[in-house]
């Protein structure tokens, strides 16, 4: 949508990311809320509306040109995304163990590759005859559609609701340090850092590039293509080589991917760069969230959610950052630069974090996974 409303409205590469910045502050802010909720009925409420949410914010942000408006509208939208995949992710997490199957949550996220999938051809087909209001609309009316079979397949969690907390963990697991908790949640910010500033400004920096002005969306789709299939593929290469190697590799290539936008953008390695980030981001979110809901069974979703609290503070930080920056200089490859570094620095961090779990005599590598 970025460039359809900065061509259509005068949208700037500031007020871009703070757009950005005010959905992930919402994104935030669910995350933190939902690490104090210990209800399983308040939570299935809370997944409903937010879905509900997400709808009616996607619709409201057609209606005005507002700045402030928009920030707000965005902000609700990050809230009920949060319960979306937050909560939705620890329902799954709970009803998987409940049900006696592998707590992985590959297929869980691969919706999120699906979805960019869908909005990447969305985007392809109505850009040209619609209005960038009209199309957020459009965007809207398709997630209601969406929205309809969610809400009447639902699972029965009533049977899981008495003293399924009691009973699910009768072994006592022992629990990683504190140091080990936060070493991981500062590498799951630089993951959140890398992110967020190819999700944000992607479609935006390939449209500058003359070889590739109006593939933007071809890319977008190249993502989630990626992406669909790519937590399936992680869950499986798990299996083979274990999860911290596979979690090390997702982040290198997360990391790759902005670099190649720096040395080479043309059509080819644009191309690389999409399918690289597309299965690299969605690994290490799934990958990460299933491995503290293993490492910390008995509440995944309080572990779950302060660790997404760093991620989505990440994706406050760095739009707004790199909006401001790239505004300032007319170009990208700042900002890439300082990408590349966080997850540099991301790599270490979750190096670290391996050595402390080691050195952990209660907890070894092989009991935690």
């Amino acid at each position: 949508m970025l460039p359809e409303m900065a061509e259509d409205i005068g949208l700037t590469e500031t007020v871009a990311g703070f757009l950005a910045a005010a959905n992930y502050a919402g994104y935030l802010c669910g995350a933190l809320l939902i690490s104090f909720i210990h209800n399983l009925q308040l939570k299935i409420k809370l997944y409903r509306y937010g879905l509900i949410a997400a709808v009616v914010t996607t619709l409201c942000m057609a209606a005005t040109t507002n700045e402030w408006l928009w920030y707000l509208l965005r902000y609700v939208s990050g809230l009920s995304s949060a319960a979306g995949v937050l909560l939705g992710a620890g329902l799954l997490m709970h009803w998987l163990r409940h049900n006696q199957e592998k707590t992985e949550l590959g297929i869980f996220f691969s919706s999120l590759g699906i979805g960019i999938i869908l909005t990447a051809i969305t985007a392809q087909l109505i850009k040209i005859e619609y209005t960038w209001d009209q199309q957020w609309l459009i965007y809207g009316l398709l997630a209601l559609i969406l929205l309809i079979p969610v809400l009447f397949w639902f699972p029965d969690f009533s049977k899981s609701t008495i003293g399924t907390q009691h009973t699910e963990h009768k072994e006592t697991q022992p629990l990683p340090s504190k140091q080990f908790f936060l070493t991981l949640q500062s590498a799951y910010f630089c993951a959140g850092f890398g992110y967020v500033v190819t999700a944000t400004f992607l479609i935006a920096i390939v449209e500058l590039l003359p070889s590739m002005k109006g593939l933007g969306w071809g890319v977008w789709l190249l993502v989630g293509i990626a992406a669909a299939p790519g937590c399936w593929l992680w869950d499986l290469y798990v299996r083979k080589v274990g999860i911290w190697s596979s979690m090390f590799q997702a982040y290198i290539l997360n990391m790759v991917s902005t670099a190649l936008l720096l040395f080479d953008p043309s059509a080819t390695v644009v191309f690389i760069s999409a399918v690289l980030y597309g299965c690299s981001f969605i690994g290490i979110v799934s990958m990460t969230l299933s491995m503290v809901g293993r490492l910390y069974p008995d509440n995944p979703s309080r572990s779950m959610s302060h660790l997404t609290f760093s991620y989505g503070l990440a994706q406050v930080i760095a739009p707004a950052l790199v909006g401001i920056i790239a505004e300032k200089s007319e170009s990208f490859t700042d900002g890439l630069i300082i990408t590349v570094i966080v997850m540099l620095v991301g790599i270490g961090l979750l190096m670290r974090a391996v050595m402390i779990l080691k050195s952990d005599k209660s907890l070894s590598l092989k009991h935690s996974f």
